[in-house]
């Protein structure tokens, strides 16, 4: 799967351009990562960077940023911003490759995969096993439950899970939305095509679900 056209219209218009690291995202990094804080330093890979909104957050804790990210408009933007990081910050598809050298200690998703269907976060899952060190964690912020109130008003796409095409609430004008069960995120680990071998309860334990 390409990155949406939806995505880089959001983009391009100057919508979606939060700039400060979220909550959620201070909160787990802190609470999962604190030998290799403890340490100093460390390499994160963020799926989805945006307009860049975590980047202070893992400058500020000395981390090693890398950034994939599909929008042509939002990554030139970054480089623009942070010139340091023009190397580290790449676009491309974070469902078909991982284009960065070495391993990292963090891999982090907030609210990125979700806006894929089934095979293609599956895909993506098994990218990030490859990329983790063998200590390494996963951070999965905002995958939306199937109690979630808008799962229903969308129309179905690719898959049971997967909707589309809102005309109204948050999930207007950005493309696919996947939408998950607690069976259903097993299944995503354990079933062909996909076989990501990190562990199962450090990469789910550290993930947000989000029901509304």
């Amino acid at each position: 799967m390409s990155f949406s056209s939806e995505w880089e219209q959001r983009y391009a218009e100057s919508t979606h351009l939060s700039v400060w690291p979220w909550s959620d995202v201070v909160s787990l990094v802190h609470r999962h990562l604190k030998p290799i804080l403890m340490a100093g330093g460390g390499r994160v890979l963020e799926l989805g960077s945006g307009a860049g909104a975590n980047i202070p957050l893992f400058i500020s804790l000395g981390m090693d940023y890398y950034g994939i990210e599909g929008s042509p408009t939002i990554v030139k933007k970054l480089h623009q911003r942070y010139p340091d990081l023009i190397q580290n910050i790449i676009e491309a598809d974070f469902t078909t490759r991982q284009p960065f050298e070495g391993r990292f200690d963090l891999v982090l998703d907030r609210a990125s995969l979700t806006h894929n269907n089934t095979v293609s976060i599956r895909s993506a899952l098994q990218i990030v096993s490859d990329a983790l060190k063998p200590d390494g964690i996963f951070i999965g912020s905002d995958w939306f439950s199937m109690n979630h109130s808008d799962f229903l008003s969308g129309e179905a796409v690719d898959d049971d899970f997967t909707r589309t095409a809102y005309s109204k609430g948050q999930f207007t004008g950005v493309g696919k939305v996947h939408f998950s069960n607690a069976l259903h995120l097993r299944d995503r680990k354990r079933s062909p095509p996909c076989s990501v071998n990190v562990n199962f309860p450090e990469i789910y334990a550290a993930a947000k679900i989000s029901m509304s």
